[in-house]
């Protein structure tokens, strides 16, 4: 590994440790609640999975052959500022409609755009995953973390409400 190189190791090194300082510190916490998940659930598991894509990227820079790394330097992508505006015109509206549509309904919608927009037009994965991908992150919400994502108004809740 070059100089420069070791640089680039700086970053994850700091977010691991300072990460592991503040895991370390939700245990001075002082709540009382008799919930299954506690107020400490949340902050615990975003350090522990920064933590973990902090321990990849380390990795992934230590074992990488430095071909590689010249290669990709040569090859650097043009930036799509159509796509990017795009994306944060899609993000804008999903936030603005989850209110009125619900959790489940505006985010099958959001992540069906955003694959398409990205380039995927296989019809399956453009059903199969938005379908997997707002299930999952509906039932870590509702049944592990005990929050409640928006349901929606009028009809919307009434179809978010049959998911609970």
């Amino acid at each position: 590994m070059k100089g420069k190189d070791k640089g680039e190791l700086i970053i994850p090194i700091i977010l691991v440790a300072l990460s592991i300082f503040l895991y370390i510190n939700t245990y001075a916490f002082k709540f009382t609640t008799y919930e299954k998940a506690s107020p400490k659930m949340s902050p615990r598991g975003i350090l522990i999975l920064l933590i973990l894509i902090s321990l990849v990227l380390i990795g992934k820079l230590l074992f990488e052959k430095s071909e590689r790394v010249a290669e990709k330097e040569k090859q650097s992508p043009k930036t799509k500022w159509g796509m990017m505006l795009a994306g944060i015109f899609i993000l804008f509206f999903y936030i603005l409609l989850m209110q009125y549509l619900g959790y489940i309904l505006s985010t099958f919608l959001f992540t069906v755009c955003a694959m398409f927009m990205l380039g995927n037009r296989n019809k399956l994965h453009l059903i199969a995953v938005p379908i997997m991908t707002t299930a999952f992150i509906f039932f870590i919400f509702n049944y592990a973390m005990y929050i409640s994502l928006p349901k929606g108004i009028g009809i919307f809740r009434t179809f978010s409400l049959m998911f609970q």
